[in-house]
């Protein structure tokens, strides 16, 4: 159990955790199991530093400083992989074409965009909440988004003979996948006592709503990638990661605008 929290604390962040003997593919693929700790943990502490950050900074301002941040000890990963799969489905090549354009380390100017201007939705929607109304997305956003990779791995096959994110995804079995939902679920109540501590809009669903919607809005994304290289590559998956943190904070303003 620690030898896979070590694994996926390693992967998912830049944090320099050591972890003993060879690692093979079960391992990879067990750990995925807990991504959503480590999103847990990196939503809370986004919160911490958001809520911080209010007392000094314009929303806005801070919420920039917390984008940043996050980026920084991913180390991108998740960007890069918005990146790479932007200029390869964005490019209207065949299949075989677009994977190459997707394995190529340089960026191309739909990816660019892309990334731009996600980071300018994240920016803008977190902005755009109050410390309480912050909490719901940040902490079930992002467990969420880090259960969706075990969800994928398991619905889709890898799109390549051979890549980064293939030894993930030999074994395929049931648990990790359960193990990521029952984190999710864990992540959605601790979102709904913050929820309710705070006064937050939404109350004790907010968390429930941020984290279904996107989920939903990632997976959708994904399914329809899938179709067009006939499955997915970790580049999709970091993708889908991305994607679903920007759907919970809109989500989160989306409930400020209702019921708040």
């Amino acid at each position: 159990m620690l030898r896979q929290m070590t694994l996926a604390v390693t992967f998912l962040t830049g944090i320099p955790l050591k972890v003993e003997g060879e690692v093979g593919s079960a391992d990879l693929w067990r750990s995925m199991g807990w991504y959503p700790l480590v999103g847990l943990v990196l939503g809370a502490a986004a919160w911490g530093v958001y809520a911080g950050l209010l007392g000094l900074l314009p929303g806005l301002v801070a919420a920039t400083l917390v984008v940043i941040l996050l980026e920084a000890v991913t180390r991108g990963l998740h960007m890069d992989g918005l990146m790479d799969t932007a200029d390869g489905i964005l490019s209207g090549a065949p299949r075989e074409r677009a994977l190459a354009i997707m394995k190529d380390s340089s960026v191309g100017a739909m990816g660019v965009v892309a990334a731009v201007l996600l980071l300018i939705l994240k920016v803008a929607a977190l902005g755009a909440l109050t410390r309480a109304d912050a909490a719901a997305p940040l902490l079930a956003g992002w467990c969420a988004a880090r259960a969706l990779p075990a969800v994928a791995v398991y619905a889709w096959p890898y799109a390549r003979a051979v890549g980064t994110g293939e030894a993930f995804t030999r074994e395929r079995t049931r648990g990790p996948v359960a193990m990521a939902g029952g984190l999710m679920v864990g992540g959605v109540v601790v979102a709904g006592l913050a929820g309710l501590a705070t006064g937050a809009a939404g109350d004790w669903y907010a968390g429930l709503v941020a984290a279904v919607v996107s989920m939903g809005v990632a997976l959708l994304v994904q399914a329809a990638v899938a179709k067009r290289l006939g499955g997915l590559t970790g580049d999709v998956y970091g993708m889908g990661i991305e994607l679903a943190e920007a759907a919970a904070l809109v989500t989160g303003c989306a409930l400020v605008g209702l019921v708040g």
